[in-house]
């Protein structure tokens, strides 16, 4: 967000609250009706999006000092991006982008990031990963039997969270691949963070570092698509990488490589997956990770704090998310029942690891996993799948702190077990994340 719309936008918040709901005509229920976990659980108006709306344009006016107090605030926060969906129904500002923006004039105060962002982020800077792991240790998950072919066009960029915590989910990825034939390549040594963990901190300069890195060695490696895995690493590179600089490769979550691949019937699926399914949509896949549509119009103030754009500038309201796709996988899985949660699609609810909660606030992490999951249980399903290495480790957290029943799987995990003759699984790896 450019200065000008920020200082703009931070006046014109009509305070109505709708922020911390899902649209009206969505609700289904009292018990799931709200969309912002931080005001779910702080239940002080400054911890929603219209909240630290208010907050932002208080320091600007120099009515508040940035102080430790405003720094937390500000970043108990997962920038699930809600707030941002529900305000289009009334208004049409941006909460989740004046947030980020707001972390960003912390950090250039010297008040942001969080003291365990600002570890992580260094470990970025030293190792590559936010995990502070050994880079030479990154290609450990890959088993001696997947098929590599180095001459491949399309990259499977794996992220820091399946190379390190979440080693199933890249495991199952590269088994699936080979399955349908798919040739694939992997960067070994030269696959660095994608940037995002340190862009939702508001450490903006770090994150072009990382983004430099990344689209120099895959436009000298001359690859032509990119494929992730990570809702996160996928977000990143579409939605934010483009807004700093171009680049000349495609960009394609798994979910819709797989769905083309069974399409085609180049991914057999035979095997029986008797459970009932139900699925969380990533923020990252879903209502964030729709691009911004560019304007060059002008705006027309009609009197004091109402305008209009002209041409009407495009709303970003999430609707262009990937939502059907990762459903229609599940769909195609012989034996597999499918079932809804309440708040799906683009007004779905956060699993709590984003924004760097996770590890600068676990409780609170931790609090809004379990929230989610119970809104799971309830649809009857056994199992919670999603397609996000972060929402795997956090969902799988609050099962352990619920003492649910439920279990979780990626995706890629699900479609492994209806392919014929699946290889063993292997030991899940540390819960532990920054």
């Amino acid at each position: 967000m450019k200065e000008q719309e920020y200082q703009e936008m931070i006046k014109r918040c009509l305070r109505c609250s709708i922020c911390k709901w899902i649209p009206q005509l969505q609700i289904k229920s009292q018990k799931y009706a709200t969309i912002c976990p931080s005001i779910d659980l702080f239940n002080y108006h400054v911890y929603s999006g219209g909240g630290r709306i208010i907050l932002a344009l208080a320091l600007e006016m120099g009515r508040i000092q940035p102080s430790e107090e405003l720094r937390d605030i500000v970043y108990k926060c997962t920038e699930c991006g809600g707030c941002a969906v529900s305000c289009k129904f009334l208004n049409t500002l941006e909460p989740l982008e004046i947030i980020i923006k707001l972390r960003e004039k912390l950090v250039s105060l010297g008040y942001g990031p969080m003291p365990k962002q600002q570890q992580y982020i260094e470990a970025v800077k030293n190792n590559h990963n936010p995990y502070n792991e050994p880079h030479e240790k990154r290609i450990d998950w890959l088993p001696k039997d997947i098929k590599i072919d180095p001459n491949a066009k399309t990259l499977y960029f794996v992220g820091c969270t399946s190379s390190y915590r979440r080693k199933e989910i890249a495991i199952a990825t590269a088994r699936v691949l080979n399955a349908a034939n798919y040739s694939f390549k992997i960067l070994d040594g030269d696959e660095f963070c994608c940037g995002s963990p340190v862009l939702r901190t508001g450490d903006k300069d770090s994150f072009i570092g990382q983004l430099n890195k990344n689209i120099d060695i895959i436009e000298k490696e001359g690859i032509e698509t990119v494929v992730f895995s990570c809702a996160g690493c996928y977000n990143t590179f579409k939605v934010n990488y483009p807004l700093e600089r171009d680049y000349n490769f495609k960009v394609f979550h798994t979910t819709e490589l797989y769905n083309d691949l069974i399409a085609s019937s180049k991914l057999q699926l035979n095997n029986q997956v008797p459970y009932t399914v139900t699925y969380h949509d990533p923020c990252h896949l879903g209502r964030n990770s729709e691009q911004y549509d560019g304007w060059d119009g002008e705006v027309l103030e009609l009197m004091p704090l109402i305008s209009i754009n002209i041409p009407e500038k495009p709303k970003r309201c999430g609707t262009n998310g990937i939502y059907e796709v990762p459903r229609e996988v599940l769909k195609k899985i012989p034996g597999l029942k499918f079932v809804e949660m309440e708040r799906n699609k683009e007004f779905s609810y956060c699993c709590g690891a984003g924004g760097g909660v996770k590890s600068a606030f676990p409780e609170f992490a931790i609090k809004t996993a379990v929230t989610r999951i119970e809104e799971a249980e309830d649809t009857g399903a056994e199992i919670i799948a999603s397609a996000c290495p972060f929402c795997s480790t956090n969902l799988k957290d609050g099962i352990n702190e619920r003492g649910s029943s439920l279990r979780f799987y990626d995706i890629s995990e699900l479609l492994l077990m209806a392919l014929d003759s699946p290889p063993k699984t292997v030991k899940e790896s540390s819960t532990e994340v920054t």
